[in-house]
Parts: C-alpha cells; sequence; structure tokens
C-alpha cells in the first residue's frame, strides 16, 4: 500500500522511525530550527548526514570547494566513478545537496567560502556547525557569531604519527552568548603544522566520530537528549580511549 506524503512535510517521505518508537513529539523540538554547516569536508558531511534526519526547518551548506577523489573516502555513502568522471567540478555543497535532498526539503546549497563579507548571511541561525581546516577563518567566523548572539559548535580533529600508529584528539566545543570565556583557550587563531591530518591522512572513522559528538550536543541545547553536565567542550583521545567533558557552567 502507498503511504500518503504530504507536500508541506520536511521530509520527502515520513519518518516512520520516529513514529514506531512514539517519540514525534520529543522531534517537534527541532522544528523551525534555521541551521548552518559550514565547511562540507569530511565531518561537515557527516554532520550534514545527522542533521538531515531531523525536522528541522532549513540546512544551510557553505563550501567553495570541488568534490575530489580523496573525499570520496572519508564521506558518508558513496559517489559513483560516473558521477566523478562526468562532473569534474561538481562543487561539494551541489553534490551533498542533491544526495540529501532525496530526504530532506529544506536545504540550501552556498557554493561559497565563508567569510568577512558575507558572514552576516549567518544572523538569526538557530545553530551554527563550524567545520572548516584554518584555525585562522574558524576564530574570524567564531567572533562574528558572538557578536551576533549566534550558538555555535566548533569541531576539530589533531592527529600526529607516533611510530607505526597514529594517535590523536577530536574535539567538540560550543559558544554561545551567555558561556564563552573558554573560546581562547580551545579554538586557536593560528595554523600548526605538525597536525598530520591537514597533511592528507584521511580517516572517515574520526570524522564521524568528531561529527556524532557535536550533533549530540545540539540535541543536547535543543532538549531532544537529557543534559546533566552541560559541558561546553568535550576532548576525545584516542589512545586511551578517554572522553574529558570541561568548561562546565558555573
Amino acid at each position: 500500500m502507498k503511504t500518503e506524503i504530504k507536500e508541506d512535510n520536511i521530509f520527502k517521505y515520513p519518518d516512520t522511525n520516529s513514529s514506531r518508537a512514539k517519540i514525534e513529539y520529543i522531534n517537534r523540538k527541532f522544528e523551525n530550527q534555521k541551521i548552518a554547516i559550514i565547511g562540507m569536508g569530511g565531518t561537515g558531511s557527516y554532520i550534514l548526514d545527522q542533521i538531515a534526519k531531523t525536522p528541522v526547518k532549513e540546512i544551510h551548506i557553505f563550501d567553495g570547494d570541488i568534490f575530489q577523489l580523496h573525499n570520496a573516502f572519508r564521506s558518508p555513502g558513496a559517489i559513483s566513478t560516473q558521477e566523478l568522471e562526468a562532473e569534474s567540478e561538481l562543487k561539494k555543497v551541489n553534490y551533498y545537496y542533491r544526495l540529501y535532498s532525496n530526504m530532506h526539503n529544506g536545504i540550501v546549497p552556498h557554493e561559497n567560502y565563508v567569510t568577512s563579507q558575507n558572514i552576516h548571511e549567518l544572523n538569526g541561525f538557530n545553530y551554527v556547525f563550524i567545520s572548516v581546516d584554518k584555525n585562522e577563518a574558524r576564530y574570524n567566523i567564531t567572533q562574528a557569531l558572538l557578536s551576533m548572539g549566534v550558538t555555535f559548535i566548533d569541531v576539530g580533529l589533531g592527529v600526529n604519527k607516533v611510530d607505526d600508529s597514529l594517535i590523536g584528539t577530536i574535539r567538540v566545543t560550543v559558544g554561545t552568548n551567555s558561556m564563552n570565556s573558554h573560546l581562547d583557550s580551545r579554538i586557536g587563531s593560528h595554523e600548526f603544522e605538525e597536525n598530520e591530518y591537514a597533511n592528507n591522512i584521511q580517516i572517515a572513522d574520526l570524522n564521524c566520530m568528531n561529527a556524532i559528538l557535536a550533533v549530540i550536543k545540539w540535541k543536547k541545547l535543543t532538549g531532544f537528549y537529557q543534559d546533566i553536565k552541560h559541558e561546553h567542550n568535550t576532548l576525545f583521545f584516542i589512545n586511551t580511549n578517554k572522553i574529558l567533558n570541561e568548561n562546565n557552567p558555573a
């Protein structure tokens, strides 16, 4: 039997997963939210993958980069060889727009980087996810969002070689209008050459985990998940499997 799909529904097809679990009323906490994701690399694409499965009103994705072969190995899903060969100038945002618009009606691609010239476009968003690999750009974006009173979640990875293994840390940092004094010690404004991840080590599982921790924090801020600690900075250490939650409100 064919399921009727309402035209005004944010999803292209019904969310039977939530209805089976009887949590539709909790999902309503996401309704009318306007979300932005800055940077559609490995972590940003996994953030989109998760948010597209929630009934937020709009998801704006920002990135000026081309989708290249190495991106395919740290992205959710799998792009076809035909797409890679036929569309050598395919922008990341357009690829992900096409992919996730199969599910979600409110995705808006922006074929540009976020700079001081267009940062004002983020004024009025409920939450902004920052997934960029340049500390200076990250710092400038966070400062602008703070001035606009926009809550943001910044993600970061640090990976290094030790003998024949990799070690590293995953970070998720929240900045809000009422809690931001910790940001200077958590989000740097300078580049560091020793981070091997910036030298083309592409690891999908770390990108995915970084994104999942960020999305879980967003869901806590929204009230979907219970939040007892209200941490504003989370660190996951790969070699010890330890999660450290810091910067709790007084």
